[in-house]
């Protein structure tokens, strides 16, 4: 076996052990529960340093920072990439003409464009309508290729709408035929790859996994954020393996919280059944202090404090003490985005360096700013309360349930939130023009490290900070989670929020009042 790094000496806890022992001596796949803050990445680069060196192994990283930093502490003989790098792989093999181009990230939208100037001499609709058709066609399409979605079958791709929480345009007919463009867009996007070279992140996954293309393997896979798999990445690590091979996924169902990303949110239980793996859990969470774990074990009795953790701070506090209570480095997450942008414009207005995680967020802001306001915000209150009404009557009619309706009315709500709290930032500083608006979405919502951090939950995963607030802590679960499946995918939210915290947990509470922001997303 390799030499391990000089380092100081690694004292494996029983949980770690067990799993040594199985990698070691066991049979078969292996599923790690790893809790938040467990040194799971400690304990996958301990066992890649106890693998035989004739082996060859690939550890799956969730992203490309990942992978890097794994791949300086990894053996020679262990690969860190990505499970787009691992497809990527195979996509040039089968189509070697790529492998002197570089992948165009437009290059669905580019096509989308195509398909509806088609479709505008067809359809007489407005302008606008035709920029939503725009969106949700390629939506769609990037959902359905996510997903390994037959887009043979039209109830599926309309299915991924409503899943997904898509804003279709207000013509019925051109809504339908946006559902039979998907079929036709794919195979278009083929052609494109054949015989013009382009292609793009997504064709990374899909065409390997959909086309069956050969892929390279492994004798040993290790396979890290399990529980964020989408259907098409699981379908490409699952085919990783060598004959005889074996892998070890790790992931947590506590922290599965991208499903309305299209990741899996029984991912972890499906690769149990699909390879029989044995479960071993790792439990020990070196990151939150006693008082902390205390609150996460209700929602995961498995989670354990280390022996050494300290006891940590708990409090509540009312919102209009946050302010003092806001220090650089501190992480303010929230369940819904709109209190967060309410209270970074505050410290940006007073001179101090915030931002909003998530320029995803910023850009859907931007198209929806793009779509309401042609140049000026002139009567920008009745516009975004005439939208606000026109939204509620499209998801009434299109969604299946109750709780479907109340999850994309919230969802909805919290966008339209964001924007009247910003535009009325620029129009009360003086700006009454689109481009203003527009500059300053792309200001607040930023991916990049900040003194202050406003952050959602489900973009703190992965993340943590001696100083957490948790803004409004009253609005988990949501009141939409009534089904099962809903309220652990709300109980997961909750998880996570509560294990981001190395020191300080505060609950910052929402002073009771009519018309409170929690209100307007949930009346």
């Amino acid at each position: 076996m390799p030499d391990r790094p000089a380092d100081r000496p690694f004292r494996p806890s029983a949980y770690q052990q067990t799993i040594f022992d199985f990698v070691r001596s066991g049979r078969g796949d292996g599923v790690v529960r790893a809790t938040a803050g467990s040194g799971k990445t400690t304990t996958l680069v301990e066992i890649a340093h106890q693998l035989p060196d004739d082996l060859n192994a690939c550890f799956m990283a969730f992203n490309k920072h990942t992978a890097a930093e794994l791949s300086a502490r990894l053996p020679g003989h262990v690969r860190a990439c990505t499970v787009h790098q691992f497809g990527n792989r195979s996509l040039r093999a089968a189509y070697p003409h790529l492998r002197q181009r570089e992948p165009q990230p437009k290059k669905l939208r580019h096509l989308v464009r195509e398909h509806i100037q088609v479709l505008s001499a067809e359809f007489a609709c407005s302008k606008e309508d035709l920029s939503l058709a725009s969106n949700y066609l390629y939506e769609l399409v990037r959902f359905a290729m996510l997903n390994l979605t037959d887009p043979r079958h039209d109830e599926e791709i309309a299915a991924l709408a409503i899943e997904y929480n898509l804003t279709p345009p207000t013509d019925h007919a051109l809504e339908r035929q946006c559902h039979l463009e998907v079929r036709t867009l794919l195979r278009r996007r083929l052609d494109v790859l054949k015989t013009q070279g382009i292609y793009d992140y997504e064709d990374m996954l899909h065409l390997p996994a959909a086309l069956g293309l050969p892929v390279e393997q492994f004798d040993f896979v290790f396979v890290d954020e399990a529980q964020d798999l989408n259907a098409v990445q699981l379908e490409l690590v699952l085919r990783a393996m060598s004959p005889g091979g074996r892998r070890l996924f790790v992931g947590d169902e506590r922290q599965a919280i991208y499903g309305f990303a299209g990741a899996d949110t029984d991912s972890l239980q499906r690769i149990v059944q699909r390879t029989n793996a044995t479960i071993l859990p790792l439990s020990i969470t070196y990151r939150c202090p006693r008082s902390h774990v205390a609150l996460a074990r209700q929602l995961a009795p498995e989670i354990e404090a280390a022996p050494d953790a300290e006891e940590g701070n708990v409090a509540v506090i009312p919102e209009t003490a946050l302010d003092r209570w806001l220090r650089p480095g501190a992480l303010v997450l929230c369940r819904f985005t709109a209190p967060l942008v309410q209270h970074c414009l505050a410290q940006v207005r007073a001179g101090r360096p915030a931002v909003v995680r998530g320029m995803d967020i910023g850009q859907r802001l931007a198209d929806m700013a793009k779509q309401l306001f042609p140049l000026t915000l002139e009567g920008w209150e009745a516009t975004l309360q005439a939208y606000a009404l026109t939204e509620e009557a499209r998801i009434r009619r299109s969604s299946q349930n109750d709780e479907d309706l109340e999850r994309q009315l919230m969802l909805r709500r919290d966008l339209i939130l964001c924007l009247t709290a910003i535009t009325r930032d620029i129009v009360t500083g003086g700006s009454e023009n689109l481009s203003a608006l527009l500059r300053s979405i792309a200001r607040l919502f930023s991916d990049q490290d900040s003194p202050v951090v406003f952050s959602t939950i489900h973009k703190a995963k992965g993340k943590e900070a001696d100083l957490v607030l948790i803004l409004y802590p009253e609005s988990m679960p949501a009141v939409y989670a009534r089904t099962a499946n809903a309220a652990r995918g709300e109980a997961c939210v909750q998880f996570v929020a509560l294990t981001r915290s190395k020191r300080d947990l505060i609950f910052v509470q929402q002073p009771p009042r009519e018309h409170s922001i929690v209100d307007r997303l949930s009346r």
